[in-house]
């Protein structure tokens, strides 16, 4: 999921605002393309065609909140995909959604909401979790809750989905039944598991919870966060109750709003930018399959951007310093000096023997992410570059560099992309203008208004 999320959040920007028929129409070539080789939606086999519409509408709509629909059938990016396009923090964005995450909802269809209703479900999981998981580690005996139990006495407990029952009661009823020798049925393999292993999912692509095959806890790295989520559990919810869902205009409404809501920000989870412990090996790599180097990288509350330029200033100090000593104060950090389109300016030093003292130009585009990047065949990426970066690429060539970092639980990744576009032209990677600056004069003016 990681490795599409930018692909989706860039592929909404562009597109939107648009009609529905737009976005579609659109979308399904975008990802066509970008999944299959093809940008022919209409020519793709039936199954390839429902992969795509999946992936437009379940995944970076319904599930991811990238987008949302209004009540006049126009497609608007919502305040967490603008979130994560300008952070690039990928676990912060996944905190958003767990925080937004309540049953009943509209990632549902309107019969299993009108179920929901009607069994008065009342509830937002992944706070009731995070709650449950907190106060477990508070007890003098700190017992690690298994995944299975809490998918039994929580996500598959319908008095607990009412909100009939508190966090203590449950975890006393966990541990009681542990020393009773209660046996409890096994939710593996069925149907609600597969949900319930979805939700733990969500949590860890969010950095609050460690799991392993039997037990999930709490990361103390987090426990800013862990304080949001636990704070939020008795807050009010979106509520599904307001609205007439026996109607089509209601269902239509309710659906709206609840993409509106499920897409935006918390002000106090946008605050806190996601930290990994421990240091980590930093993999580096012109072409992926190459050569890794120990470093630490360990936690930061640094904004994800200057964390990246500074790891790859002090990775070119160090390649520049391994050639010639003398020649590491050609390795600048310029990413706060704004027009130049790109971050460091550097040296080819022993990567161009016969040219080594020409300027590099490296601009740095950084993300943070919980799992490592595939780089399978089918792996793709997406990033944004401003009008100054692209014309300084044109300009500078084969001694222009984007160097990719991401930052991930367990290691640290750099690729470097050079010549980007020269790439471009030979039609090996995408270039989308996504902005554009339009200046007119008094000619064109039709209308003239003063106020008073």
């Amino acid at each position: 999921m990681e490795d599409l999320l930018p692909l989706y959040a860039n592929m909404v920007h562009r597109l939107c605002p648009c009609t529905e028929n737009e976005f579609n129409e659109r979308g399904n070539k975008f990802l066509s393309k970008a999944l299959f080789g093809t940008d022919c939606y209409e020519i793709l086999p039936n199954s390839n065609q429902k992969t795509v519409r999946n992936h437009l509408t379940e995944i970076a709509g319904t599930l991811l909140a990238l987008y949302r629909i209004d009540l006049d059938g126009y497609v608007y990016e919502t305040e967490l995909c603008s979130y994560l396009l300008d952070k690039n923090d990928f676990p912060a964005f996944f905190r958003n959604i767990c925080l937004n995450f309540q049953f009943p909802n509209g990632t549902k269809k309107s019969n299993f909401v009108l179920q929901d209703v009607a069994n008065r479900i009342n509830i937002k999981p992944f706070c009731f979790v995070v709650s449950l998981l907190y106060y477990a580690q508070q007890q003098p005996h700190k017992h690690l809750l298994t995944k299975q139990e809490i998918g039994y006495y929580v996500l598959n407990n319908l008095e607990v989905l009412q909100g009939r029952v508190s966090v203590e009661t449950v975890y006393h009823k966990i541990i009681e039944d542990r020393v009773n020798g209660a046996h409890k049925p096994q939710l593996s393999g069925s149907h609600d598991w597969q949900h319930i292993k979805e939700q733990f999912n969500l949590l860890e692509l969010a950095n609050i919870v460690h799991t392993d095959r039997t037990y999930i806890w709490l990361n103390k790295e987090e426990a800013l966060s862990i304080e949001v989520f636990v704070r939020s559990l008795n807050e009010s919810t979106f509520d599904v109750y307001a609205y007439n869902l026996s109607s089509l205009d209601g269902r239509k409404q309710f659906y709206a709003d609840w993409e509106e809501y499920y897409g935006r920000l918390n002000p106090d989870l946008a605050m806190l930018p996601t930290k990994f412990q421990n240091a980590t090996e930093i993999v580096i790599a012109d072409r992926v399959e190459q050569t890794a180097q120990r470093g630490a990288v360990g936690a930061t509350t640094i904004e994800v951007g200057d964390k990246g330029e500074a790891l790859v200033y002090n990775l070119e100090k160090e390649r520049v310093g391994n050639y010639k000593a003398r020649l590491v104060n050609k390795v600048l950090l310029l990413g706060k000096t704004k027009g130049l389109g790109y971050d460091i300016s550097s040296i080819e030093a022993d990567e161009n023997p016969d040219k080594p003292e020409f300027a590099r130009y490296i601009e740095v585009k950084s993300t943070t992410r919980v799992t490592e990047p595939s780089f399978d065949d089918n792996w793709t990426d997406s990033l944004n570059l401003t009008s100054k970066e692209w014309v300084a690429a044109e300009q500078y060539k084969e001694y222009y560099n984007i160097y990719r970092v991401y930052f991930t639980k367990q290691r640290t990744f750099v690729v470097r992309i050079k010549n980007p576009y020269e790439l471009a032209t030979q039609d090996l990677i995408e270039v989308y203008p996504t902005t554009y600056q339009m200046n007119f004069n008094d000619k064109v003016i039709e209308h003239r208004y003063a106020g008073e």
